[in-house]
């Protein structure tokens, strides 16, 4: 019975605990998180005691052609010359498969002898079975 009690005790015990340590945490990530983002915002509200320096005059902006050049255009010109890159080498190949054509490239023998003519004329005639699956047709 008392060890039941001491477990009772420990997990009543270990409750607080856990809550104190999950507080500690949201409290430290949030502060942390509020002083990186005061940090890196604190150029943006800064002004400067001296007025504009050389060069400070941010000019006329872009123009809604300019922009769109600028943002779309190339991206695009960008996107067609990758692309072009890609697709050019397979467009040049002369070799192809048509299956209306028919067959025009050179045979090649795989994985076969080093001399193809001379194992055929030295291949004897024998009982050969066709068919796959074990038939014999």
């Amino acid at each position: 019975m008392s060890g039941e009690a001491s477990s009772v005790t420990s997990e009543r015990r270990s409750e607080p605990a856990a809550l104190s340590r999950a507080v500690t945490r949201v409290a430290t990530t949030g502060l942390a998180g509020l002083v990186t983002t005061l940090m890196t915002a604190a150029p943006a509200f800064a002004s400067d005691p001296l007025g504009p320096s050389e060069g400070a005059d941010p000019g006329k902006g872009l123009g809604p052609g300019l922009s769109l050049l600028l943002y779309v255009g190339l991206p695009v010109v960008a996107f067609l010359a990758i692309a072009a890159v890609a697709w050019l080498p397979g467009a040049l190949r002369n070799h192809r498969y048509r299956p209306a054509e028919g067959w025009s490239a050179d045979p090649v023998w795989f994985a076969g002898p080093v001399d193809p003519d001379a194992a055929i004329a030295g291949a004897q005639v024998g009982d050969v079975t066709r068919g796959g699956a074990s038939g014999s047709w």
